[in-house]
């Protein structure tokens, strides 16, 4: 019970709330395991509650009756899945997830989450952010999908990693483009799944990072992205880059 408490208490939706309003829920919960491509969830269950990611990376897939499968984002630590349909008038899953890796995490059920949110109102706040969130990473999708090019929508991809990893440091991708320094990324899983994410053959994703390379955007060192030129790389993405 200790540990399931001291990893809510650091985990976003439970974010400044008192130990007291998640005590009960504690005493009754463990935290799950799932192996490297074991389902998480079937597309088509019950949606029953909030899960959240503790440790490792998952999948969010789209299967056709084919068997093929389409990767619609990815979730890391601290990501919550279910949030957007626990409440709605649809309560299935619409997809399936997938451990990329060995993968920790928990459910809080509906119940409980109501129980929670009539004592604390913060956590009430708490979950309206994570719901914003998720719009936004929609957009996100939605503006990285929208690409007309391999080399647009790599770049987006890359660009908006960054701009995540700049947000948790307190900087902005302006920050970035005055840097004196050459920053870098960590891609969170292999080439052939951020192929997947990104809707491209891994041949093409493969290529296309080489072409990018050779044209003095990025350096390739296995998983890490070395940034070589920002701006070139942000032009045609965003509309003020030639202007900075």
């Amino acid at each position: 019970m200790k540990k399931v408490c001291e990893v809510l208490g650091q985990l976003p939706l439970f974010k400044g709330l008192d130990h007291d309003t998640y005590h009960a829920y504690c005493e009754s919960s463990t935290i799950r395991t799932s192996w490297k491509s074991e389902l998480i969830i079937a597309e088509g269950e019950r949606c029953k509650g909030v899960g959240i990611i503790l440790e490792g990376q998952v999948a969010r897939q789209k299967y056709t009756a084919s068997g093929e499968y389409t990767t619609l984002n990815l979730l890391g630590p601290d990501s919550v899945f279910g949030e957007d349909l626990i409440f709605s008038s649809h309560k299935r899953y619409p997809y399936s997830l997938e451990a990329l890796t060995h993968v920790k995490w928990i459910m809080v059920y509906r119940e409980d989450l109501l129980s929670m949110i009539a004592k604390s109102p913060r956590l009430l706040s708490n979950y309206l952010a994570i719901l914003s969130d998720r719009v936004r990473e929609q957009d996100q999708r939605i503006h990285l999908l929208s690409q007309k090019t391999l080399r647009y929508k790599i770049s987006c991809y890359l660009l908006q990693q960054l701009e995540e990893d700049l947000h948790e440091q307190g900087k902005t991708f302006r920050d970035a483009l005055t840097a004196p320094t050459t920053l870098s990324i960590e891609l969170p899983v292999s080439k052939e799944v951020i192929s997947k994410l990104l809707a491209m053959p891994r041949p093409s994703f493969s290529r296309e990072l080489i072409s990018m390379e050779k044209d003095g955007l990025i350096h390739v060192d296995g998983r890490v992205i070395w940034f070589h030129d920002l701006r070139r790389l942000s032009c045609g993405l965003y509309e003020d880059c030639e202007d900075e």
